[in-house]
């Protein structure tokens, strides 16, 4: 017969593990970094600045802090994946000197007008479909309702209510600029640096 301390404390871990928990999900260019134009180069990374601090926060507080952008650069023949995925080494490492980490970085290297063949589709992890919010749902075992979608694109902004996240738009980068979606954030914020603040106070 199994002890009842033993078998609190086996309940209590299973309602740990299985307890999901929110997520900060980030727009890479324009939001995470300042360029917000298409990025290939390592010389066109630029963090954006006064971040770093609140990554910190984030992770010490275990919320995971997710990249999910489109790289249509791919598409283009511009880089390859791995191409990508070295920028993101290179981000990761940046971000590390400042003692902060980014727990994952999703990319969609598709485009619908794709110039190399095998990336031209109409895929379900281009934002603002949200393949990919799923996708890192899943393997962080994050619940959407709790977590908040940083961005600076109506597409951004789309996914993440899409998601069922709260959605907040920065003023830099294009500033929800693109016009491309008529969809209104829950929140506006003039840099990433206050878009992770108020972020802050949103997961309290």
């Amino acid at each position: 017969m199994i002890n009842q301390v033993v078998f609190l404390k086996l309940l209590v871990n299973k309602t740990i593990k299985t307890e999901k928990n929110p997520a900060i999900f980030l727009d890479r260019d324009g939001t995470l970094t300042q360029r917000a134009d298409l990025t290939w180069k390592k010389s066109q990374i630029k963090i954006s600045p006064k971040i770093t601090p609140f990554l910190r926060q984030f992770n010490k507080k275990n919320i995971p802090i997710i990249i999910i952008t489109n790289q249509p650069v791919v598409a283009r023949g511009w880089i390859s994946e791995k191409g990508v995925e070295k920028l993101h080494q290179i981000i990761q490492k940046r971000i590390k000197k400042q003692k902060a980490l980014i727990n994952k970085f999703y990319f969609c290297p598709h485009h619908p007008e794709a110039t190399i063949k095998k990336y031209r589709k109409n895929c379900d992890c281009r934002k603002p479909k949200i393949g990919l919010f799923k996708k890192a749902a899943k393997e962080f075992n994050i619940n959407l309702s709790r977590s908040v979608t940083i961005g600076d694109m109506t597409q951004d902004i789309l996914a993440g209510k899409k998601a069922g996240t709260k959605t907040i738009l920065i003023n830099s980068g294009h500033g929800g600029r693109d016009k491309k979606y008529n969809i209104s954030p829950e929140y506006i914020a003039k840099t990433t640096a206050d878009a992770l603040k108020l972020a802050q106070k949103i997961l309290k």
